[in-house]
């Protein structure tokens, strides 16, 4: 793996393991750059880096308690551990975003935490994808997520917080996963690949319940069957047999979320 490096401009620690990079000149873009609101939860910046763009994403907590947590860090070890997985995954093949760097905001506690990314031209979330793309090219993609998802499972990378947001659609269909925040990297179980399924089920059914997208029970069928036919994992029993009472357990929880924090994605 390539090895990280770190470097300190003004009160921001700098870590990196993309060559070369100027310290000064990448915290001077990133401070004069503008919030975009509306791209998750606390918005993102997009800016030059030389030859290329860069978007970059601040972390928060999630939680009913992020109203009182917000974006207050005691390490900067949460991003650190995210730049490690995307650098693993990419120097193994995985399509990923390139991490250009992490930005810890230096001084007291708490600090503020930022992962600077390669940014993805014209590029389509999933969620958009879905919405507004023919059945044909829907069943590519889905045959196309359930063979990365084995990838992840063989690759020994668990994801706590998969969902269509996180998945860019590139002009040539091809995938592109964004964030891996909480990724742990271990032996997955058979426990760990159903927690994950039932992750991207309940933001699928939160979408539709909402009437932005419509994802088909044959759909959904062909990315099971494609699971299986890769890994000889069965989910359909398992999920079949849950699945009401992870629907009614999602709903109670999309309901309160609502109620303090609206529709945000």
């Amino acid at each position: 793996m390539n090895e990280m490096k770190k470097r300190a401009y003004r009160n921001f620690f700098i870590y990196y393991a993309t060559e070369p990079l100027n310290p000064g000149a990448l915290i001077k873009k990133f401070l004069k750059a503008e919030t975009i609101s509306g791209k998750g939860r606390g918005g993102i910046k997009i800016f030059d880096a030389g030859s290329f763009r860069v978007v970059s994403r601040k972390y928060l907590h999630g939680g009913m308690l992020r109203a009182i947590t917000r974006d207050f860090f005691l390490s900067g070890k949460r991003a650190i551990d995210e730049m490690q997985t995307l650098l693993y995954l990419e120097e193994n093949g995985f399509p990923v975003v390139h991490p250009y760097a992490v930005l810890i905001e230096r001084g007291l506690m708490p600090k503020n935490l930022f992962m600077i990314t390669r940014y993805v031209e014209h590029g389509t979330d999933l969620l958009e994808f879905f919405r507004t793309s023919p059945g044909k090219e829907r069943r590519r993609i889905i045959v196309r997520m359930a063979s990365l998802l084995r990838d992840l499972e063989t690759m020994g990378v668990y994801h706590p917080d998969l969902h269509l947001n996180n998945v860019i659609v590139t002009p040539q269909k091809e995938l592109i996963f964004l964030d891996f925040d909480k990724a742990q990297r271990k032996g997955l179980t058979l426990k760990d690949v159903e927690k994950m399924f039932w992750r991207l089920n309940r933001y699928i059914e939160k979408w539709e319940e909402k009437g932005y997208i419509r994802v088909t029970n044959m759909e959904k069928e062909l990315f099971l069957r494609a699971y299986k036919r890769l890994s000889h994992y069965d989910m359909r029993p398992i999920m079949d047999k849950k699945a009401r009472a992870k629907r009614l357990a999602g709903r109670f929880g999309w309901f309160v979320e609502s109620i303090f924090y609206g529709d945000a994605k």
